[in-house]
């Protein structure tokens, strides 16, 4: 059976209704019409169902996306078996740190940010016009251009990783971005040697990232916990001894509670 064959190809138009909408940061429905190249009369079908769900609220002639994947997000968050003991550690990190902490998951070739803390005096950001850079849970991010994503990618099988390029490409977002193969097989192989991951700037102009990934009792990624901050504080022996050792001891803590847990 192909790909085509097992999916349902009405609800894929209104997936891809959806993604247009949040990418235009909501949408008249002529909008609609002319992205997807249906009839007015689909659309509308298309749209009601979804607003009337709480998939999609309207406001006025415009439609955006409902609350109703707030909830759905959330309790997709907290179902997730790890949830409470990443919570934890993150918060762990954060304290330790004093710096942004995140953890994320692959989710189809990206992360995604599925917990995160920020202490009270981590700051990152300028006023000079470049990105500003806070982890937001649910938020995606290529995974060649953090340091959370080239950790999990380091862990797989140089294939997976190859069907993962093939799908997402390697585009930049800065200067330093890795944007060949070459390079990045090149910087998984440090990874490998190291033990953790380095995003030097690779997201955002002046932010650096250091990450481990976290594996399962059966060695597979279950995610990656990231600590960022601004290059200037993300330096030296910081960068080389203190942030990889407490990396190392919260992902050490959390697989042995991991090992620990009963199974379902």
């Amino acid at each position: 059976m192909t790909d085509n064959e097992s999916t349902v190809k009405t609800t894929q138009t209104s997936l891809e209704m959806l993604s247009t909408i949040r990418e235009l940061g909501g949408a008249r429905t002529n909008e609609i019409v002319e992205a997807h190249d249906v009839a007015k009369s689909t659309a509308h079908k298309h749209l009601t169902t979804l607003e009337r769900a709480g998939y999609l609220r309207k406001v006025g002639e415009r439609y955006y996306i409902g609350y109703k994947f707030l909830n759905l997000g959330e309790y997709a968050r907290e179902q997730w078996p790890w949830f409470s003991a990443v919570k934890e550690a993150v918060e762990e990190l954060a304290e330790r740190t004093e710096e942004e902490c995140d953890f994320v998951v692959d989710d189809h070739g990206r992360v995604i940010t599925v917990v995160e803390s920020y202490h009270k005096w981590a700051k990152y950001g300028s006023d000079d016009g470049t990105k500003r850079y806070r982890a937001n849970i649910g938020t995606y991010y290529p995974m060649h251009a953090t340091g959370s994503g080239l950790a999990i990618l380091a862990s797989y099988p140089r294939d997976r990783v190859e069907a993962i390029v093939d799908d997402r490409g390697l585009p930049a977002l800065t200067a330093q971005t890795i944007t060949s193969r070459a390079e990045l097989f090149e910087e998984l192989d440090r990874i490998d040697e190291r033990g953790y991951a380095v995003g030097d700037r690779y997201y955002t102009e002046g932010l650096r990232s250091v990450a481990k990934v976290v594996t399962g009792a059966d060695g597979t990624a279950l995610g990656a916990f990231s600590v960022s901050g601004p290059t200037y504080r993300i330096d030296g022996s910081v960068l080389d001894r203190e942030i990889p050792r407490a990396l190392a001891d919260v992902v050490d803590s959390l697989e042995s509670e991991l090992a620990d847990a009963p199974r379902a």
